[in-house]
C-alpha cells in the first residue's frame, strides 16, 4: 500500500512538472523578448583573456559621465568582483547613474549585505528572473544568461565572461580560463541598450529613465546584427547560420549538446563539403555536460568532422565563424539550455578582416587541443557511458 501510494505521488509530480513545462513554453511563446535587429554598423575589440578585459572595463567605468548599464549572468564578490564593485559604487556617489542586473540563481550566493551596500551608495540593483508562480519550474531553468554593459549609450561589452576570479584564472581547478569578449562602439551599441532595458523594465518596472540612453552614434566600420534570444528563436538563427556556409563551419562552445535538427545540419554541411571545426573543453565545470556531448559528437567525428579538446585551462568561449567571413561572439552555448530555455544575446559581424582576427587567436587555442578522432572516440573510459545517457536523458537542464 505504501509503495502504491509512493508510486502515485511520484507520477503526480511528473505530471504536474510536465504540465508546467507545457503551460510555460505556450506562454512564453507570446511573451518572451526575442529580436533580431536590423543590421548597422560599429567597431569592435576582441577580447580572449580576462584579465585586460577586465582592465578595460574597469577604465571604461572610471570614465563613464551619465550612466552605467551593466548585466552579467554571474557577478562574484571576490577580488575581481570588488573592483568592479568598488568602481560602481564610486561612480553612482559622484552621481553617475548606475544599474546592475544579475540572474537570480546564477548569482544566487550574492551577498545581502553588499547589495546594501550598493544601494547605500546609489546603485540601483536588481535580480533577473526570479523563480516564481505561475510555472514555477520552467522559472527556475530560464536562466537571463546575458553579459551587456553599455556606458554613456557609447560603448557597448557583450560576450561569454562573466564577473569573478575564475574568469582571470584565478581558480585553481580550471587554470587559465578562455573566453570572447567584445567591447564596441557605434551605432550597434543602441541595440545592446534596447535588451539591457527591456531586461530592466521586466526586472524593475522602470520604464524611462531621465536622462539620453541612445546618444547620436557615427557609423563604424564593421557591419553588425545583434540577436537577442530567449529559447524560441535561436535554433532557427544557428540554422541559418550553418546552411548559408559553402567552406568552413568553426563552432566554439564549452557544452556540445545540439538540438537534432542542428546536427542534421551540421552532417549535411560536411556532405556538401564543408569543413567543421569544434572547440570544446577537456574538462568539465558541471555534471554530465562533458559526457552529453560525446553522444553528439559520435555521428560528427565519424564523418570527418573535426573536434578539438583544449586542455590547457578551461575553454568557455561562445563564437560560430562561416567561411572566414562572418564572425558571431555569443552568450550562448551550443546546447539545448541556451537554444531552448536561456535568455541570450550574440553580435553577427560580417568583415573578412575581423573574422580572420578572431579566427588567427582560435588557431592559437587550437594548438593546445587534442583532436579527437574515431579511434580515441572509442576508448573513452567505459565507466563513462552510463554517464552519458543520464546527460541525454536530461540534456534540455544541463
Amino acid at each position: 500500500m505504501i509503495t502504491l501510494i509512493i508510486l502515485l505521488v511520484l507520477i503526480a509530480i511528473v505530471l504536474l512538472v510536465i504540465l508546467d513545462l507545457y503551460m510555460a513554453k505556450k506562454y512564453f511563446s507570446t511573451h518572451a523578448f526575442e529580436q533580431t535587429f536590423d543590421q548597422t554598423s560599429g567597431d569592435a575589440v576582441f577580447y580572449h583573456d580576462g584579465e585586460p578585459l577586465f582592465d578595460q572595463l574597469l577604465m571604461d567605468i572610471q570614465q563613464a559621465s551619465s550612466s552605467i548599464h551593466m548585466m552579467f549572468f554571474i557577478v562574484k564578490n571576490d577580488k575581481i568582483g570588488q573592483r568592479i564593485l568598488q568602481a560602481l559604487k564610486a561612480k553612482a556617489e559622484q552621481g553617475v547613474s548606475v544599474f546592475l542586473l544579475t540572474d537570480r540563481l546564477g548569482s544566487f550566493s550574492f551577498d545581502q549585505k553588499v547589495i546594501h551596500m550598493l544601494e547605500k551608495s546609489g546603485i540601483q540593483f536588481y535580480f533577473l528572473n526570479k523563480p516564481r508562480f505561475p510555472f514555477l519550474i520552467y522559472r527556475l531553468n530560464m536562466r537571463n544568461h546575458r553579459k551587456i554593459t553599455v556606458i554613456d549609450g557609447k560603448i557597448g561589452y557583450i560576450g561569454g565572461f562573466n564577473i569573478g576570479d575564475e574568469y582571470v584564472g584565478k581558480n585553481g581547478r580550471f587554470g587559465i580560463w578562455k573566453d570572447y569578449h567584445l567591447r564596441m562602439t557605434g551605432q550597434v551599441v543602441a541595440d545592446l541598450q534596447h535588451v539591457f532595458l527591456n531586461d530592466l523594465y521586466r526586472a524593475s518596472g522602470i520604464h524611462e529613465l531621465q536622462y539620453e540612453v541612445f546618444p547620436a552614434m557615427e557609423p563604424g566600420t564593421l557591419k553588425c546584427t545583434t540577436r537577442a534570444t530567449a529559447g524560441f528563436s535561436l535554433e532557427s538563427l544557428f540554422l541559418q547560420d550553418i546552411q548559408q556556409a559553402r567552406q568552413q563551419i568553426t563552432i566554439c562552445t564549452p557544452y556540445f549538446i545540439p538540438s537534432a535538427p542542428l546536427l542534421k545540419a551540421l552532417l549535411e554541411a560536411q556532405k556538401r563539403g564543408v569543413t567543421i571545426e569544434i572547440i570544446i573543453p577537456m574538462k568539465a565545470d558541471h555534471p554530465f555536460v562533458k559526457e552529453a556531448g560525446f553522444h553528439y559528437l559520435k555521428d560528427l567525428i565519424a564523418a570527418g568532422c573535426l573536434v578539438y579538446r583544449f586542455y590547457k585551462g578551461f575553454y568557455h568561449s561562445k563564437a560560430i565563424l562561416i567561411d572566414h567571413r562572418r564572425c558571431i561572439i555569443s552568450t550562448a552555448n551550443f546546447d539545448k539550455r541556451s537554444l531552448f530555455l536561456n535568455e541570450e544575446v550574440d553580435v553577427a559581424i560580417e568583415d573578412a578582416a575581423f573574422t580572420a582576427h578572431v579566427e588567427e587567436k582560435i588557431r592559437e587555442h587550437i594548438e593546445v587541443s587534442e583532436l579527437m578522432t574515431d579511434e580515441k572516440y572509442k576508448q573513452r573510459p567505459f565507466y563513462t557511458r552510463p554517464l552519458e545517457w543520464i546527460g541525454v536523458m536530461f540534456s534540455y537542464f544541463l
